[in-house]
């Protein structure tokens, strides 16, 4: 991946062409070197009835990785991932860019870790909503509930975008969001969760991202 700097004015980690080493100067993130972690024993995953439950583990997670900036740049990473994307790009029913796109997203991660935010995370349903009947949708598909390819596709970069920035060392992080993601992508496609370890695996592979990049951003293995 080249390490040039990208353009002024725009977050550096919203310009795929541009290392996520490479910060440069931001207007709109704290581009900290990402804290060497303290917490070493893995956090588990809790749900309850089927429900996320936070707690105090899950917001001293949060702090120990760098808090609510580190989240919305790897946010604003996958949403460049996101946006370049053959398959997913049509779901993208605002063309407001990966930076606004990542705000939205890292709202309601920071918020279901037990940060604090400005304004609380609105329901997602009404955008997911929106996303499924995006007029870049073909008419085909238009409408269409979100598929297993879908949710696959949105995993692997995902984690893909929180590789990039260094996350996976973060070794309690690590396991703690795989499960986290896993346990809400089932909401929109039931039989996805079972996919959330190996989906996260994919960018471990320097060959299959090259495949991916080199056939035009498309996972030939998942969309045929």
């Amino acid at each position: 991946m080249s390490s040039k700097r990208t353009k002024r004015g725009v977050c550096p980690f919203a310009d795929t062409t541009v290392s996520p080493a490479v910060a440069g100067v931001c207007p709109y993130h704290a581009h900290a070197a990402l804290p060497p972690p303290t917490i070493k024993k893995e956090v588990r995953f809790e749900s309850k009835s089927g429900r996320y439950v936070t707690s105090e583990k899950t917001t001293r997670l949060l702090a120990d990785i760098g808090g609510a900036d580190t989240v919305r740049i790897f946010c604003t990473r996958f949403y460049a991932r996101f946006l370049a994307d053959t398959h997913l790009r049509p779901f993208s029913f605002l063309d407001d860019g990966a930076v606004m796109h990542a705000d939205r997203l890292a709202t309601f991660l920071v918020q279901e870790m037990g940060g604090d935010v400005p304004v609380p995370s609105p329901s997602f349903g009404a955008a997911h909503y929106k996303a499924r009947y995006s007029s870049k949708r073909h008419p085909s598909v238009r409408g269409r509930p979100f598929s297993l390819v879908d949710a696959r596709i949105w995993m692997r970069l995902h984690f893909w975008a929180v590789r990039e920035c260094g996350l996976q060392r973060h070794r309690a992080f690590w396991k703690w969001y795989v499960a986290f993601i896993g346990h809400h992508i089932r909401l929109y496609e039931k039989t996805s969760a079972a996919f959330a370890k190996d989906d996260a695996e994919w960018s471990s592979d320097t060959s299959a991202i090259d495949a991916y990049l080199a056939n035009g951003n498309v996972m030939t293995d998942l969309v045929v």
